[in-house]
Order: structure tokens, then sequence, then C-alpha cells
């Protein structure tokens, strides 16, 4: 069985973010919505925003949801009152889909009681080869995951953009990070071991990188 991850990234319509969670509670989290989902394949679903510098919402919203059937995530977005709740509360979004990539060095570790803080760190680009990007990632994680860890480091996993069928190999490629230590996660990131990793030496130009948060209050999440 393969477990897909499913990115929608996108800028809401809304620009408050109760009025977003409202509108995502009776779109996306609608019992029936949800049920319908689940039986369909999607594990889970959560809800992110970025992590700016005045921790305020600025319309930009992440789901990440985790499939295990992907004729049944086809027939779930491809209901016209499903794509009707997306229209109403994206203004403009992304939808990829993700393979795990199981030679990459990836971890999960479980979270000591009371550490409720979940923070995602996502790194995204195209690589040479997979065989090349595989040796230097798994390299410098390997040498740092002692430290990441004490740091707050939960997990770390990589992903490649499913490609059609009919099309060549697919070379971008997605690194998703769970913290549960903002600050840990900041001082990981801009200290000189991370930097160390040469990270960015694997990718075919520059990749972007992103910061998010749970946005706070009731969402609707499984």
């Amino acid at each position: 069985m393969t477990f897909n991850l499913l990115t929608v990234i996108g800028k809401v319509k809304p620009q408050d973010v109760n009025a977003v969670r409202e509108l995502h509670n009776n779109t996306a989290g609608h019992p029936e919505g949800v049920a319908a989902a689940k039986h369909l394949g999607d594990l889970s679903h959560m809800t992110y925003m970025p992590v700016g510098v005045d921790q305020k919402f600025d319309g930009q919203l992440l789901f990440l949801d985790i499939w295990n059937n992907l004729e049944g995530m086809n027939q779930f977005f491809s209901d016209e009152q499903v794509q009707g709740g997306a229209n109403m509360m994206f203004e403009t979004r992304e939808a990829v889909v993700w393979n795990p990539l199981d030679n990459f060095l990836n971890f999960a570790f479980p979270a000591p009681t009371g550490n409720n803080e979940r923070v995602v760190g996502m790194i995204r680009g195209f690589v040479k080869t997979l065989d090349e990007a595989v040796e230097i990632h798994n390299a410098g994680i390997a040498k740092n995951v002692l430290i990441s860890r004490s740091l707050g480091h939960l997990s770390h996993q990589f992903f490649v953009r499913l490609a059609a069928s009919s099309a060549p190999e697919a070379l971008e490629v997605l690194g998703l990070d769970v913290w549960m230590n903002e600050k840990g996660m900041m001082e990981y990131y801009m200290g000189k071991d991370y930097a160390g990793i040469n990270m960015n030496t694997m990718f075919n130009g520059k990749p972007t990188s992103s910061i998010w948060k749970n946005p706070g209050g009731s969402w609707v999440e499984w």
C-alpha cells in the first residue's frame, strides 16, 4: 500500500482567519464530505498557515492530506460539490500529489507528553537525478539527526511529484519536516549544522522553502 501526500496551497478569498475556518468547516469539514473522503481513502487532513514575522494570517492556506487510494481521491475531487466548496474558499490554488521516496532517509519520532506544538517546514525543488539527490540528502541528515531531534524534530520525509504514466520520470521533490518546537526549528534551520548539510547542492536550481503552523481555533481535521 502506498500512502500518497496531497498538498493544496492557495490564496483564500476571506481575509479573516475566523471566516476562513468557518467556511472550511462548512465545506471540507462538513460531516457528509468528511465521511465520503475517509471512505475513499483520505486518512489524514491537516490545515496550516504560514509562519510570519507578525504572526498574522496573510490569506495563504495549506492543506496536507494523506491518501491510500488515488482512484478514490480522483473520484472525491471530481464531485461537483467538492469542487464548488474549493472554489468558494480559494481565489487561486495548486494541488499536487506526491509519492514517498523510501530510499531517502526518513524518520518519525514520538512526541513527549505535553509537547503539543506542531510546525511544518517544507523545501521543494527540482533535482538533477534522484540517485545523486539521495546520496547528498542521506549523508547530511544522518550527520545531524541527533542535533535536530534535541531541538524538537519529530519527523522528516521526502516525496517525489507523481508523474503521469505517459510522462518522463518526475524530478521535482518535496521535503516535509514536522517539529514540536518553533524556536528549536528556527535555531536549527538558521544554524551552522543545517547549513553544513549543503542541501542546496542536491537541487537543480534554487529550491523554495516555507514554514507553516496551525491557524488556531477549532478546524475540522483528522
